[in-house]
């Protein structure tokens, strides 16, 4: 009892400290974060929230009430704004880091739905009524032959796998889908391709290759084949189709505003919504993670991921960074010359290992709390809450270019930011500087607009670390402006490629087209990616990751 009244003592101790740990360099006047000043901005944004959903009641449309909402808006946008600029987290360098992230999304999300969304597009969020009836989970082929590529991404079904039965029909019947999916020149394999060719470029994917050699072995491995792919992929989700209806005349009542205002302020890729991003929006053929799924996930997927990446943090930051950055903040208060450890420490091969496993570790922590939330809050269900949609909608291994990367293989969480002030900026201003009518695709200024968005955020998150200095906090920035010039670039090789082949006659895509993709968007990643990950080494981040203290 006494080592655990010791245990609180301490604990107490360490939250109410209000000396920044050591590697935390809060920007210059601000003060240790208050519950006060974490509560009341996302508490006066609710309330405001109250008073923006449609009538009834008519009241809610009279100029008073709108007044009211608005100067709650605007203070509850301010007051976000404020919360990375004037408070800091004393006891971690990561949840500072995320206070500047929430404090910028907030004060964004609050100025688009009571300012720019109402007053500008004539648009307040509408509740969407989401209808999920099952599907058979092995594809129709008369059904995908109809489906257009961008319906779903261009991305197969990202559960499909085929099952060894136990009984002889069934076994015969298993075989032969898979040799008709598989059989050169068929209706099956064409239409696939097809479905595929706007991320993968490459007519034979790995699963397919998979699937091929399942049928060419002889059954004991067979056997053993199946027992493997079944424990790895685990429960599958509940395959369905979704409908999406908006809702009309609700809220109705004061609960049903109390829950239109909370979902809408909980849902940051506008499920439930007609704010709805892209990445949920994909396909009509959806998946509803079951619990089972999830736990399995974590357990077989996420935690050996999450593990092998910090492992590999932490071993390069021991071996190579640990030392330094010690030395150097020994009566250093400034603590500049450790800012430059990845570069004077880290030889090239351990940069881009430590990039790639920063890179893994993010995914797996991502796809973690996603999976932890789905479990959590599964008995809300069916209700908007609930509805948990694949945060990563393709597989790694299948990504061929950066563009399919940053649209299906990472997280879409800030789309709706991005959209708002980068995307939307973006096209406007290519339309002004090309002349481009509304009607035309600006797909440069809205590629160069999202990234560029992206990269502010970043920056302006990882300089509430580093004692507000810009020029230590421009490797985020770096990072994702490089990538979207490598999205626009891709993209204009990749046509004058496709028209070189039309012209000379040859096949607009080859069978190595796929693999080029893979070597180049590795590539791009990692070593633009070394700009992020020396950012995260200055600001200590990397140093929190790997458990220094």
């Amino acid at each position: 009892m006494a080592s655990f009244s010791r245990y609180i003592t301490q604990l107490y101790a360490f939250i109410t400290n209000p000396e920044p740990r050591p590697g935390l360099h809060p920007i210059p006047g601000s003060k240790p974060l208050t519950p006060g000043a974490a509560i009341l901005p996302p508490l006066v944004y609710y309330v405001a929230l109250l008073l923006l959903a449609p009538p009834p009641p008519p009241f809610i449309d009279s100029i008073y009430v709108k007044t009211i909402r608005n100067l709650l808006a605007l203070l509850a946008g301010i007051l976000f704004f404020r919360l990375p600029l004037a408070y800091h987290v004393p006891q971690s360098i990561g949840l500072t880091y995320q206070l500047g992230l929430v404090g910028l999304y907030g004060g964004c999300r609050v100025m688009d739905a009571f300012f720019i969304s109402p007053y500008f597009f004539r648009h307040v969020p509408r509740r969407v009524v989401y209808v999920h009836k099952p599907r058979v989970q092995t594809p129709n082929l008369e059904d995908i032959g109809a489906t257009k590529e961008w319906t779903d991404g261009g991305v197969k079904e990202p559960y499909f796998h085929l099952e060894k039965k136990n009984t002889a029909n069934t076994e015969t019947t298993a075989v032969k889908v898979t040799q008709v999916d598989s059989a050169p020149g068929s209706a099956a394999t064409q239409t696939n391709q097809g479905r595929r060719s706007s991320i993968s470029g490459s007519s034979i994917s790995i699963s397919e290759v998979a699937r091929r050699m399942s049928t060419s072995i002889p059954d004991a491995a067979c056997d053993s084949y199946f027992a493997v792919q079944r424990t790895l992929h685990g429960p599958d989700p509940q395959p369905v189709l979704e409908t999406a209806t908006t809702e009309s005349g609700w809220p109705r009542t004061l609960r049903d505003r109390a829950s239109w205002a909370l979902e809408l302020e909980l849902s940051m890729r506008g499920v439930g919504f007609t704010w709805t991003t892209a990445d949920v929006r994909h396909t009509r053929k959806t998946w509803l993670p079951t619990v089972g799924n999830r736990v399995h996930s974590i357990l077989v997927h996420v935690l050996p991921v999450l593990v092998a990446s910090w492992f590999v943090v932490r071993s390069i930051y021991v071996r190579y960074l640990a030392a330094a950055a010690a030395g150097s903040s020994v009566g250093d208060n400034d603590e500049r010359p450790s800012r430059e450890l990845f570069d004077d420490r880290l030889p090239l091969l351990a940069q881009l290992l430590l990039t790639g496993a920063l890179g893994a570790f993010l995914m797996a922590a991502f796809s973690l709390g996603h999976s932890l939330f789905a479990i959590m809050l599964s008995p809300l269900a069916p209700g908007p809450l609930a509805f948990f949609p694949p945060l990563y909608s393709v597989r790694i291994w299948d990504i061929t270019s950066v563009r399919g990367f940053w649209s299906y293989g990472w997280h879409r969480l800030f789309a709706r930011l991005f959209l708002v002030y980068g995307v939307w900026p973006g096209e406007w201003a290519e339309r002004c500087l090309t002349g481009k009518g509304p009607g035309e695709p600006a797909d440069v200024g809205k590629v160069l607009g999202g990234f560029l968005s992206s990269a502010f955020v970043h920056s302006f998150s990882v300089r509430g670390v580093l004692g507000g200095d810009w020029s230590s906090a421009a490797g985020e920035a770096k990072f994702f402006a490089l990538n979207g010039l490598a999205v626009v670039v891709e993209g204009a090789v990749a046509r004058a490629v496709r028209n070189l082949r039309k012209r000379s006659g040859c096949s607009e895509r080859m069978w190595y087209d796929g693999w080029i993709g893979r070597v180049w968007w590795i590539a791009v990643i990692l070593g633009s990616g070394r700009n992020f990950t020396r950012g995260w080494v200055k600001s200590g981040l990397v140093r929190e990751t790997a458990f220094i203290y």
